[in-house]
């Protein structure tokens, strides 16, 4: 339930589309508002609601695949009005004409509630010809890459970089995402291990962000050929050191104990720590008590978004569908059933975060005014690396974070055959 689609992929190189498909008011018509998005992303009571509320019928299907949802609209482009793909299959889909530039109410609940971190992000994402990724998506979930691990059988200072992956001492004592897009990106924080140290040390002493995240971007973003002959090397040794690869079973890993470091995305962190605390213990002192690390050469942030296809059939009622799923209760329903953390912010929403994660009387506090736009919004919590903090980083984590871009065709096909030659090394 907490798994991050957009992130669960064996290949880039996936070529059919496996879906299931349902109508929440029946069969017998062509339904009024067909949504293309994945298996568990959605608290599917609210497309019922949403279907009585505006009198409609709704047709919700899954994939498995960002790369499947963009074959299935290449085989049938107006066969959904909308769809929820990863930010670089947005970018992708946009710059090939598959979408639709969308234009919510100013009024409506996304406009009045969408994060400015959010929008702001959406908005440096540009495209050419005056557009970025804000004029063909409504940001819907978001989150990071990081390390889960277990504090009794590491040494906790070791997680705070990506190279102790490496490390002899953790030989098979760790997994990786057989994802290429992601562990890529680990690949070249191997890479250019000492210029991002660098870059971050100048930041910290007083160096301007924006040209740390443009070395940032640089970094995680390059494709050249020796780069990629390089991370080929690095991974391979990875994967040797490893306890295997996987797509989803790490949390589970994790929690029986079989790997004492999980390679994950914020939400199934969240995930990892709430299971691994609530298994049954004689013993209180056995209870698992998992943290999460952003490792300090830098991560991924990613966000998944709402677009409208080019051939959409209804696309004033898949921007209804939009601003339904960001109003406030909507948007803490679909969290709670998910586990990953909305676009969407709000004073609502912030309520929800301090009832859910605030603790008076704790020791640190965080200012999360850059995700919740301006006035107060300090958390005071208890504990640093846990659920809170791997749902709501900092902003001075964040600043270590960037978006992975869609590589171009070239490109991406040079690292799937890297990928490929990994895999079977």
């Amino acid at each position: 339930m907490n798994t991050k689609f957009g992130k669960i992929i064996s290949s880039t190189l996936a070529i059919t589309a496996l879906t299931a498909s349902f109508s929440f008011a029946g069969c017998g018509k062509e339904a009024d508002l067909r949504v293309y998005n994945c298996e568990e992303y959605i608290d599917e009571t609210l497309i019922e609601k949403f279907e009585q509320e505006y009198g409609v019928t709704v047709e919700y299907s899954c994939f498995d695949t960002p790369e499947d949802c963009y074959n299935s609209l290449k085989i049938d482009g107006d066969a959904y009005d909308l769809i929820c793909p990863s930010d670089y299959m947005i970018e992708k889909m946009a710059r090939e004409g598959m979408l639709e530039e969308i234009e919510l109410a100013a009024d409506g609940a996304y406009k009045q509630n969408v994060s400015p971190f959010i929008e702001n992000t959406f908005n440096s994402i540009s495209f050419g010809e005056g557009k970025t990724l804000a004029n063909y998506a409504a940001g819907y979930m978001w989150g990071t890459l990081g390390l889960v691990y277990n504090p009794k059988a590491v040494d906790v200072a070791d997680m705070n970089s990506w190279m102790n992956l490496w490390n002899d001492d953790y030989r098979g004592r760790f997994s990786i995402k057989d994802s290429v897009r992601d562990t890529y990106f680990i690949g070249l924080a191997n890479y250019y291990q000492d210029e991002l140290l660098e870059c971050a040390a100048d930041y910290a002493a007083g160096g301007s962000k924006d040209a740390y995240q443009s070395a940032l971007r640089a970094a995680f973003n390059d494709t050249t050929e020796n780069t990629v002959s390089a991370v080929k090397n690095a991974l391979t040794d990875l994967k040797e050191r490893s306890y295997g690869m996987e797509v989803d079973s790490g949390k589970d890993y994790i929690i029986t104990g079989d790997i004492d470091i999980y390679f994950a995305w914020s939400g199934d962190a969240v995930y990892a720590m709430d299971e691994a605390e609530a298994v049954e213990v004689e013993d209180e002192d056995q209870r698992k008590i998992l943290y999460y690390s952003i490792p300090d050469e830098g991560s991924n942030v990613w966000f998944d978004g709402w677009c409208v296809p080019k051939d959409a059939k209804n696309k004033d009622l898949a921007l209804k569908f939009i601003d339904f799923l960001s109003e406030p209760e909507n948007v803490i329903a679909n969290m709670e059933f998910i586990g990953y953390v909305s676009c969407v912010a709000g004073s609502e929403v912030f309520d929800w975060v301090v009832d859910s994660y605030g603790a008076a009387d704790g020791e640190y506090s965080v200012d999360l005014s850059y995700f919740f736009g301006e006035g107060d919004y300090t958390v005071v919590y208890d504990t640093k690396g846990r659920q809170f903090t791997a749902s709501y980083p900092s902003e001075e984590v964040l600043d270590r974070c960037v978006v992975m871009n869609y590589f171009p065709d070239e490109a991406n096909e040079r690292i799937n055959q890297m990928w490929s030659e990994v895999k079977v090394h």
